[in-house]
């Protein structure tokens, strides 16, 4: 469970606890048509970073420096949106706990924002804009905008495999790739079951579909075809191929992955899928909001849903 947030410890960006790692990539990306420039990183332990300055300049808070994406996310109104990773991330930054990186180049460090982060940013002000709590908020509005914008442009390759592009990491990436892959997704042994597929999941697919949605377990046989094709085909092809040969019966898919890659990578497309099927009043325009964001070829047994 994430500690309360205390909006007035973000007077000021306090540091009591700090972690400082190295960056060995980096790069800046700018959306065709903006003026939004973009600052990616990998770390030396791999992982996918923006600069918390930076993600505040891209989604267009004014003034605050590495202060304003914190202080923006402590407001009353957004709370119920927040994802528990964000709560945690929050929380412990008003602690004073914080990531800082350090440059490729040199220099001095500064303030980290998990890449992974972005989706349930947007997912937040999503939510809120459609629910009508910006509905006075023309500022707030604006942000929801940006950021659904941003995420759509990021959605297309992957956060992590747009990073990778733009700082040049794919180049010097291990011939043992595979199976390092295979080490961050797949347990060993798989999990005791435990609901990964939030109830709204379901309730979306049904209410777009026009069924009656009753609550039961008992799922029709074309919502697993739909959690395949929009879920799960979105996790890497030889992660899937390597959970589908360990499971073995009643095994759900989602049992096999790791909860530190696996799962987080798997609620993360829940959550962009669910977004885009609120954001839709019939299942044709979620598809095509869908394919536009993930650029993903239809086909014919496709259309037949």
């Amino acid at each position: 469970m994430t500690a309360d947030i205390n909006p007035s410890n973000l007077d000021e960006l306090k540091e009591t606890q700090v972690q400082v790692i190295q960056a060995t990539h980096k790069g800046d990306w700018t959306p065709t048509g903006t003026d939004i420039k973009i600052e990616c990183y990998v770390l030396e332990n791999g992982e996918r970073v923006f600069s918390l300055r930076g993600t505040a300049r891209t989604m267009g808070l004014k003034g605050g420096g590495a202060l304003a994406l914190p202080r923006m996310l402590s407001a009353n109104y957004l709370q119920k949106y927040l994802s528990e990773d964000l709560k945690e991330w929050l929380s412990e930054t008003s602690e004073g706990k914080v990531q800082k990186i350090r440059p490729p180049e040199g220099g001095n460090p500064f303030h980290a924002f998990k890449a992974s982060l972005l989706v349930d940013l947007s997912d937040a002000f999503y939510r809120a804009k459609n629910n009508g709590d910006f509905a006075k908020m023309p500022y707030q509005n604006e942000l929801a905008e940006r950021l659904y914008n941003i995420t759509l442009a990021f959605s297309k390759v992957g956060i992590d495999a747009f990073i990778d592009e733009i700082t040049g990491y794919q180049e010097t990436r291990e011939k043992d790739a595979l199976q390092k892959l295979l080490n961050l997704y797949v347990e060993e042994i798989f999990h005791p079951w435990k609901r990964r597929f939030p109830e709204g999941f379901y309730k979306e697919i049904y209410r777009l579909k026009n069924w009656e949605y009753t609550g039961n377990s008992q799922r029709p046989h074309l919502v697993a075809k739909i959690t395949n094709e929009f879920i799960y085909s979105f996790l890497p092809e030889d992660v899937m191929s390597e959970v589908r040969e360990r499971k073995k019966g009643k095994e759900k898919l989602h049992q096999w992955l790791t909860s530190e890659t696996g799962l987080i990578h798997l609620e993360k497309q829940i959550v962009s899928a669910t977004t885009l099927m609120r954001a839709s009043d019939s299942w044709e325009e979620f598809e095509k909001l869908f394919n536009r964001s993930f650029n993903r070829k239809t086909s014919e047994q496709l259309s037949l849903f």
